[in-house]
């Protein structure tokens, strides 16, 4: 990504400098354009001036003016075939204008002509009310140029085509005095064609101002509008001003390059399409996005085959590390490169070997030994021959009349049944329920009238599975630490309820009670795994209990005690509810 942001800055850098330095170009060479073209303009006003000032001083025109008597065809006559011939077969030949009108003191004009079917010369009274004739005036004989439109067009009445006009006051070469007005007109296309030829097309366009700004022709692409605020600036132009710019028409972006203003008070606009001078920079840039883009969409499965390559030892590594974490202490990872991660994997094989040896030296050492040892404990207390044994006290005791004895030796044998529950370590609530009720039964028989119980496990619970034997070792330590040491006896009650997701059981006596230390040395873990022995076996009990739970339920139980001295004792397990659904579950 870094490359790509690199290149695409380097490449928009390197497009906007060569686009700056071809805009800068092309506009050096469009001001030659304008020069060529406000040449060719210039000489185009000199040329019809010069004629005009050649005619209007001619003995002919001078004559017919100061008399005002002959007509239209009597100057046409003498014009033609006087010393003037030359003149006006010049004017035939070059046609640098395409309509011309001299007026007198009379109200047509003394000599006309047309060469484009232009008709209908008007009356120079019309004339001399339009404030284009008084502008003619204020210019004392000089050139009057101006566009003619439709609104100040009152020197043809049929007017062909469109065209620039010219006029003139004709002064009397005696004594300056006004005696006559002559009109000029050039068609739009003759400028075009003449002057302006293989200057413009559609992507180029050429505009000329005249000295209020005003469009006195347009040529090629038509790009001018007064109503574009880029272009507010022809308005205010001043005489020396020249440049390029970048400007908005229509949405497209164009190179408009300007004149200043020339001696007849014209300038010159000359405007290209910007993309047409950036077709080609913008083909490479589309090349250059395009091949980036190629280049990513081919690195992408490049990239995952060389990371798949690069990061298969180290996902070996991570499958090894999670088989031994589940037991498989017998792992190796293969080592086929000397860098970083063969250096990892050699010291993971080396671990994974050490901690093998540990274990063989001491976990499965341990557990030979105890499992030796239960199988010695259970060699020696046989379930069948202690069985047989307990039925047949039962029946001597029955023989003998002792009903009591005979109803301890049951209560005794289904006890021990429930307590070995098949060497499973769960068993259901209502298991543990009747376990609890056979052991609270035969301590009655045992303690007689100083016992009080109550056993209110909810129904609801009894399907669901706990861990065995962990009521029962609190119940006993309630007897023995409570009722025993009471004077009068007492009572114990143990309940059970479902709450939310978990069973909540309590134990409570109102016995002696204890102090926080008790319970805090009750609750606290054994030095080491000997069995306790004489008194202190019942608060092994209870820490066995509490290890248990701490195994099989890791952090998802709690066992809450709450004693006070000379009010009793509370007990409170909270465990998950585990429906009865499997022999083991997996908490």
């Amino acid at each position: 990504m870094l490359i790509v942001v690199l290149c695409l800055t380097l490449g928009y850098y390197s497009y906007q400098t060569s686009s700056k330095e071809i805009i800068n170009k092309v506009s050096t060479t469009n001001l030659g354009i304008i020069k060529e073209v406000d040449n060719n303009i210039v000489m185009l006003q000199k040329n019809i001036a010069d004629w005009v000032t050649v005619f209007s001083l001619a003995s002919e025109v001078q004559s017919q003016l100061q008399s005002n008597l002959g007509t239209s065809n009597e100057l046409e006559t003498t014009l033609y075939s006087g010393s003037s011939a030359s003149m006006m077969n010049q004017m035939l030949l070059t046609r640098n204008f395409d309509y011309l009108a001299l007026y007198g003191k009379g109200p047509t004009p003394l000599f006309q002509v047309s060469t484009d079917d232009s008709s209908g010369a008007n009356q120079f009274i019309h004339i001399q009310e339009s404030p284009i004739y008084r502008k003619t005036e204020e210019l004392n004989g000089a050139s009057y140029w101006f566009p003619l439109t439709d609104d100040n067009n009152v020197f043809i009445q049929n007017n062909r085509n469109e065209k620039i006009g010219m006029s003139r006051i004709v002064r009397n070469v005696s004594d300056g005095s006004t005696i006559g007005f002559i009109f000029v007109g050039i068609n739009q296309n003759t400028i075009r064609n003449l002057y302006l030829k293989n200057l413009h097309d559609q992507d180029h366009g050429i505009v000329i101002l005249d000295q209020t700004g005003y469009p006195l022709l347009k040529a090629g692409k038509d790009f001018f509008s007064s109503n574009n605020p880029d272009l507010s600036f022809t308005a205010t132009r001043q005489q020396s001003e020249s440049g390029s710019m970048i400007i908005n028409s229509n949405g497209e972006k164009l190179l408009l390059s300007y004149s200043g203003i020339n001696e007849n008070g014209w300038s010159i606009l000359y405007a290209v399409p910007l993309a047409s001078l950036t077709q080609e920079l913008s083909s490479i840039k589309v090349f250059v996005i395009v091949l980036i883009l190629a280049c990513l969409l081919l690195s992408i499965p490049f990239m995952f085959i060389l990371t798949s390559i690069l990061t298969a030892p180290l996902r070996q590594l991570l499958l090894s590390m999670k088989r031994f974490q589940n037991g498989h202490f017998d792992e190796r990872v293969d080592i086929k490169y000397r860098d970083e991660i063969g250096e990892l994997s050699r010291g993971y094989n080396s671990m994974v070997a050490n901690i093998k040896a540990l274990i063989d030296d001491a976990y499965v050492l341990q557990l030979k030994e105890k499992e030796a040892e239960l199988k010695a404990l259970q060699s020696q207390i046989n379930p069948h021959f202690l069985y047989n044994m307990l039925d047949t006290i039962f029946w001597e005791a029955e023989a003998a009349g002792q009903s009591r004895i005979s109803e301890m030796i049951v209560n005794l044998s289904r006890l021990f049944r429930l307590s070995l529950n098949r060497g499973k370590s769960f068993t259901n609530v209502k298991k543990e329920k009747e376990l609890i009720e056979l052991y609270l039964s035969l301590q009655q028989m045992r303690f007689k009238d100083l016992l009080e119980y109550r056993v209110d496990i909810a129904d609801e619970i009894e399907p669901y599975v706990i861990l065995k034997l962990i009521l029962q070792p609190f119940i006993e330590n309630a007897l023995i630490h409570g009722i025993e040491r009471k004077r009068g006896g007492g009572i114990v009650s143990v309940s059970g309820s479902l709450q939310g997701d978990t069973l909540r059981f309590v134990i409570e006596d109102n016995g002696p009670g204890m102090d926080a230390a008790t319970i805090q040395r009750i609750l606290a873990e054994p030095a080491d795994s000997d069995v306790y022995t004489g008194q202190e076996t019942s608060g092994y009990a209870i820490q066995n209990v509490n290890a248990r739970l701490r195994h099989y339920y890791k952090e998802g139980y709690q066992l809450n005690y709450e004693s006070k001295l000379g009010q009793g004792t509370r007990v409170e397990i909270i465990v998950p509810a585990i429906p009865d659904t499997q022999e083991e579950p997996h908490v």
